[in-house]
């Protein structure tokens, strides 16, 4: 690398005369300046600040902002992801952020500031104050299970995910076809929009498009997808209705989960009495029993079409991107039984 002294040299003058030249001072005169400025671009020198920026950005970095990485929806994910990149030489940073906005500001500024080139990130919360950096410096966004958030920021993003809504709807007319009539439904925040609220529209549509009643005491909504807030939302079903659903739809598997649990914790058998739905296919969903009837849906090749678009943003900055959908699968397993006809009334 070269420094101050070889600069110095080569311009025949002092080294404090090279760095009043760098520093702008006026105490220079302009013939010294423009012989200084020649060495300094010929010889391809960088000040110290300028040269560990340089060297930081020689680094390709791509950051990864995830809810659960214990989750293996996104898990899997993450393995398309770096199937694509680590043979290119990027390094991804990966940050947790429970699905909490505090944490996923925080990230966000964390790979700011680490001058990553580009973000995959499956945030629940989509501040747009926080990726006013990302619009300024023309960062690209990949937005994984959510859709893309309708910002006026022209920020080159794309998405990939699931149509929530279709999906939601199809789970609906599944357990119709399976007898069920009195569908309950269990939801997470709708503040988020993908798995939170277009889940709950598409249920709600679900209904009308099956002709089926729609009961205010059979829906729910809890402050997070965990287990335990299943478990609360189907107690919470359970206390306000005045008749037990056949059928309870869950936002996502950990919901369902938590409501089997209370379904067993009150002697009311999972799917003899009440035949419980997720969303998401875990780990945990074939491994429970009775095993649960869910929607997969992202896999590792959402991640590797998340990671080539990333690169086609990164490679081509008039990359238009769009958002694209991903086919599901409903897959039914024990938690799902089929009703006779005198049990539909």
């Amino acid at each position: 690398m070269i420094t101050i002294h070889e600069v110095a040299k080569a311009a025949n003058v002092s080294i404090s005369t090279v760095s009043r030249v760098m520093n702008q001072s006026d105490a220079v005169s302009e013939e010294t300046r423009r012989k200084v400025l020649k060495e300094i671009r010929e010889l391809g020198y960088l000040p110290n600040a300028s040269a560990k920026k340089a060297a930081r950005k020689s680094v390709k970095l791509i950051g990864a902002l995830f809810p659960d990485i214990s989750n293996n929806v996104f898990g899997r994910i993450l393995q398309g992801i770096n199937s694509i990149v680590s043979p290119l030489g990027y390094n991804i940073i990966i940050c947790e952020t429970n699905g909490e906005m505090e944490k996923e500001i925080h990230f966000l500024n964390v790979l700011k500031d680490k001058q990553v080139d580009g973000v995959i990130m499956a945030n629940v919360h989509i501040p747009e104050e926080q990726l006013m950096w990302i619009h300024k410096n023309q960062k690209p966004v990949i937005y994984v299970c959510q859709d893309i958030p309708d910002f006026a920021l022209r920020t080159p993003s794309s998405s990939v995910n699931i149509d929530n809504k279709q999906a939601m709807c199809d789970m609906v007319r599944f357990l119709y076809e399976m007898g069920h009539r009195r569908i309950a439904f269990i939801g997470g925040p709708l503040h988020d929009l993908s798995a939170g609220k277009k889940r709950y529209d598409g249920f709600m549509k679900g209904m009308r498009d099956c002709n089926l009643s729609i009961h205010q005491d059979m829906i729910c909504f809890q402050e997070d997808f965990s287990i335990r807030s299943g478990y609360r939302g189907m107690h919470q079903i359970y206390e306000q209705s005045a008749l037990i659903p056949s059928a309870v739809i869950s936002a996502c598997d950990n919901m369902a989960i938590g409501a089997i649990g209370f379904l067993y914790d009150n002697d009311i058998s999972v799917p003899g009495q009440v035949s419980v739905t997720g969303v998401d296919d875990t780990n945990l969903a074939s491994a429970i029993r009775p095993s649960l009837s869910t929607i997969r849906h992202a896999d590792s090749d959402t991640g590797v079409k998340a990671a080539r678009l990333l690169l086609e943003h990164i490679a081509n900055p008039d990359f238009k991107g769009g958002a694209f959908q991903l086919p599901y699968q409903i897959l039914r397993r024990q938690s799902v039984r089929q009703l006779l006809r005198q049990d539909t009334a």
